[in-house]
């Protein structure tokens, strides 16, 4: 039987992870324990050292079996944060430094641990960029864990929950979402969060929804006995009427059957219903998710974003290491594509190595901008260090002997930044060549279109370019001047909008009359509503994160090209 709640309240949000949660919210603890800084006697010192250490092993364990189980469950995207976690738990930071702090100050851990994440938030927080906001999540996101087991056992946190419950945080951290069980917990929100995030990846692969950017000072505030959390639409519903909850447990019904009904798309080909194949490749950023990417359906990798083989460890590869995993992978793939994009690194990441890394002169040379998604970034940034570039074209050049590699250049704005590249390519293989190391031909070089100025010039790009990437994501922020990550113009995002669509057959045009390939990699590439637009523009390869493989393949085998065709029609004449 349905109780007849209260009162009903609509919060909008963030949609971060797709699907429908009902159930009772349990607000997490908001602030920090406060810590006491009185000192330790001298006798107290090494107690509290190994007091440390045990809470540091105990967690490590923590990491090991969380990692063992999302290998086990097929979770490729939790297990490398988890991998982050536990090379981080290694760094001298948390090691020699905390031990050292212990002594010298002569105060509980719990003490030198605020004063450290203290240190780290004020060096880190007042950066824009994604990438740092999350490494500061990890960090404390970690002490919260190792300060746990100086109190007290760990415990499952996923299990001890009452069932179907909705966790409500101000900031969701990765361990929150890492072990929650999702039989137990019916949906995540938080005041703050993006859809980059740790906690975000988590909540996706686990299959939990998750809404970002609610005013959660505002529910608690209200007599909640149940709720409603909508992640594809980004709607909280709080003490939702008897109508409202019959309805979504509808939709939250016909969405796990659509879940399982999805499975059964992987072994179809992939064709519009009038029997024209479509190509559908992955986006990857790890290495060994290869496999599991070509078990559900990827015809090859259509992006590698190859800057997360440092951007996890602070480190630049060596060209041998560099060479190694893009051969393994190349290997993996079995003769089908790996584009392999080249470093995507500037703007605000250049401060990442130089923190205790032999790369850091890199960085050091290059001043804070006051706008870093219009500065030196990706391949102005590789133009201006070119022997970042070259050490990775080499890596590049030697790995696709006898493998089907291709290097693609993003954020191209000038035909200059594409001919240099190439330039440079030819260089390197000629110097190969007196080395002794035959490589027959030359990788295809192509070119990310991101900027409307190189969407504008595709047809020049595409006479020296063997191929081209649409990358959306970016191009719709440049495009409209509204970035999607904002959540006060989040809701400006114009998808799908006559202006992005006819920018996009323009270079769909470009690329069909100078007999060259183009993919489509951004968001665009899997979003339902633009999908059936893109088939209908000519876009016939798309690149995509490996679970929504199969929800695309479903939409295309639904479309016939004179269906999509229409649909372009009907909704530029609208517009």
């Amino acid at each position: 039987m349905i109780d007849e709640p209260v009162a009903e309240l609509i919060l909008r949000g963030t949609p971060i992870s797709k699907g429908v949660g009902i159930g009772a919210p349990i607000f997490l603890s908001l602030a920090e324990e406060e810590v006491s800084e009185a000192p330790l006697s001298e006798c107290g010192v090494e107690d509290e050292v190994e007091r440390y250490r045990r809470a540091l092993s105990l967690s490590r364990s923590d990491l090991q079996r969380l990692q063992l189980l999302s290998d086990q469950d097929e979770q490729p995207e939790v297990t490398a944060i988890l991998g982050t976690h536990l090379e981080m738990i290694e760094d001298p930071l948390l090691t020699q430094e905390v031990e050292a702090r212990i002594r010298s100050r002569q105060r509980k851990t719990e003490t030198i641990f605020h004063h450290l994440i203290t240190e780290y938030r004020n060096r880190f927080t007042v950066l824009q960029d994604s990438y740092f906001r999350e490494r500061v999540r990890d960090i404390v996101d970690l002490s919260r864990r190792i300060i746990t087991h100086l109190h007290s056992p760990s415990t499952e946190k996923g299990d001890t929950l009452a069932h179907r419950s909705v966790l409500i945080s101000h900031e969701l951290m990765p361990s929150e979402t890492i072990e929650s069980n999702a039989a137990f917990v019916a949906g995540f929100i938080s005041m703050v969060g993006g859809l980059s995030s740790h906690a975000a990846i988590i909540a996706r692969a686990k299959g939990i929804p998750y809404v970002a950017n609610i005013d959660i000072i505002l529910l608690e505030r209200f007599a909640c006995r149940r709720m409603i959390i909508d992640g594809s639409e980004g709607i909280i519903i709080v003490n939702p009427s008897r109508k409202t909850l019959l309805r979504y447990m509808e939709i939250q019904k016909r969405h796990g059957d659509k879940e399982r009904s999805l499975q059964g798309e992987v072994h179809k080909k992939t064709e519009t219903h009038d029997g024209l194949p479509i190509s559908l490749f992955a986006n990857l950023e790890d290495p060994d998710e290869v496999t599991r990417a070509l078990r559900m359906g990827a015809e090859g990798v259509g992006l590698f974003r190859s800057e997360y083989l440092f951007l996890t460890r602070q480190a630049f590869p060596s060209e041998e290491e560099q060479e190694k995993i893009y051969r393994k992978m190349g290997e993996a793939l079995k003769g089908l594509p790996l584009v392999v994009r080249l470093f995507d690194i500037g703007g605000e990441k250049r401060t990442s190595l130089a923190v205790g890394s032999e790369d850091a002169k890199y960085f050091l040379r290059l001043e804070k901008e006051a706008n870093p998604a219009l500065g030196c970034r990706a391949i102005r940034f590789l133009l201006r260090f070119p022997d970042l570039l070259k050490k990775q074209l080499r890596a590049l050049l030697k790995a696709s002997a006898s493998l089907n590699i291709r290097i693609l250049i993003p954020m191209v704005s000038d035909l200059s930044e594409l001919l240099r590249v190439r330039e440079m390519l030819e260089e390197i293989h000629s110097e190969l060549q007196q080395q002794g190391i035959h490589i027959p031909v030359l990788p295809p070089l192509g070119c990310m279109i991101e900027t409307p100025a190189a969407a504008l010039l595709s047809e020049v790009f595409l006479r020296h370019a063997d191929f081209i990437s649409l990358g959306t994501n970016d191009l719709v922020q440049y495009l409209f001047a509204v970035d999607r990550m904002n959540p006060y113009v989040s809701s400006l995002y114009p998808l799908p909008h006559p202006a992005l669509l006819r920018l996009i057959q323009d270079v769909v045009l470009s690329a069909k009359s100078a007999g060259k390939e183009l993919f489509v990699c951004g968001e665009c590439a899997s979003d339902p509503a633009m999908v059936p637009l893109l088939l209908g523009l000519g876009v016939r390869s798309f690149s995509m994160a490996a679970r929504q493989i199969s929800h695309v393949k479903k939409i295309v085998r639904s479309l016939s090209l004179e269906d999509a065709a229409q649909l372009v029609q009907e909704h530029v004449e609208k517009s």
